[in-house]
């Protein structure tokens, strides 16, 4: 009597083959063991990520496979690849023998977080896309490495440190250094962070939170524990923040209205503005390195603001054409960022990133990815400066 085939969908041959394969090992072989591929299915071309498809040879019934991808790959690889796993029970890697493809299996082999070793040395962009913060040369645009963490708000600091708020409805925010692929610190943050920014004359983390009432601001000095909470009574929601080149700290929320509030850096309690004109809540707020900015999602707009003692002026705008943003009013919001000349967020529904000229605006000069296929979006970018004397601005 035959073997009876538990009802699966194969997209493709290879899904049919590679099936049947692994039906044959389980009959020849008794260990676990792990088949890994290096493929070209990476957010820009030249660059390379890992493809692993997870076999436990132990369990009977129908196999347990993650991350599929067949269009670079033959039987006979696959074939000879899950022998050899099979037999010694360590991860096999193929595909050429390119020095970065090779880096990268090497790395993709010890978890869900690799990094090439060349990447602490170059500026480098991370982007966050809700499961996985992915992380791109910059300005180049090639994967150079992958957290494995999830994460949508990301902010970076003066020294290169990553900052990634969890995004999996933990109370933790976690640290990275510049070019790493594992966290050098793990900050408990006591309620649900949202977004976050670093204070460039103190170093201080500012956090916005969703608590189950009215949330709050945590600010952790020089991003160490514990941290201080502040509250606004006007704002119930809190979006995102942003320092300014003096200390002082502006944030987007709504309670009885849209505001824009700012907490100075000598003082405890919020001042609220209004703008001179209609604004999305939850967009993001940063210093351009002259001007705090505020995007504004729906227009597709980036304001350029101007404090005066008793209001926010809108001093400058910049229409940034084929924004893609996934701006729904509510969590997770829209964070996008400004380094330098650029203007940096996604540009398509193939969850494409795209570099445009700042202030000019106008269409995107670089287009980037795309990621997953586009099958995810992106909700979260942010520039890391290798420490060679560049500057943020």
């Amino acid at each position: 009597m035959g073997t009876q085939v538990p009802h699966l969908k194969f997209a493709r041959r290879g899904e049919f083959l590679f099936y049947w394969l692994t039906v044959w090992i389980k009959r020849h072989f008794a260990t676990a063991g792990r088949v890994c591929f290096a493929g070209a299915e990476a957010p820009t071309e030249g660059s390379h990520r890992t493809v692993c498809s997870l076999i436990d040879l132990r369990k009977r019934g129908a196999t347990h496979m993650r991350s599929l991808d067949f269009r670079r790959y033959a039987l006979g690889s696959c074939a000879f690849a899950a022998m050899l796993a099979g037999c010694g029970g360590s991860p096999i890697s193929f595909w050429g023998a390119m020095q970065q493809t090779s880096a990268i299996a090497t790395h993709a082999e010890r978890g869900k977080s690799w990094m090439l070793p060349g990447a602490k040395s170059e500026g480098l962009l991370y982007v966050a896309t809700g499961d996985n913060v992915y992380v791109l040369s910059y300005p180049h645009g090639k994967l150079v490495g992958s957290l494995g963490i999830a994460g949508n708000n990301l902010c970076s600091d003066n020294q290169g440190d990553v900052f990634i708020p969890a995004a999996n409805g933990y109370d933790q925010i976690f640290e990275y250094a510049h070019g790493r692929d594992n966290p050098i610190q793990k900050l408990d943050d006591g309620d649900i962070p949202l977004g976050c920014a670093v204070d460039p004359t103190t170093g201080n983390l500012a956090v916005t939170n969703e608590g189950s009432g009215a949330g709050e601001v945590a600010i952790f000095p020089n991003a160490k524990e514990p941290s201080t909470w502040y509250r606004d009574p006007e704002i119930g929601a809190y979006g995102l923040c942003g320092y300014d080149d003096k200390g002082d700290l502006f944030v987007d929320g709504s309670g009885s209205g849209n505001f824009l509030a700012e907490l100075p850096d000598d003082k405890s309690t919020f001042r609220n503005y209004s703008l001179n004109r209609s604004f999305d809540v939850y967009g993001s707020v940063q210093w351009d390195g002259e001007h705090i900015t505020l995007s504004n999602p729906t227009s597709e707009q980036i304001y350029r603001l101007k404090l005066s003692r008793s209001s926010l002026k809108v001093v400058q705008t910049t229409q940034i054409d084929g924004w893609q943003n996934n701006y729904s009013g509510h969590w997770p919001y829209v964070q996008t960022w400004v380094q330098g000349a650029s203007f940096i967020a996604q540009s398509s529904t193939q969850a494409e990133l795209g570099l445009w000229s700042y202030p000019k605006g106008g269409n995107a000069n670089k287009v980037i990815g795309p990621f997953r296929n586009g099958s995810v979006n992106i909700y979260g970018v942010t520039v890391s400066l290798a420490q060679k004397g560049l500057r943020r601005f």
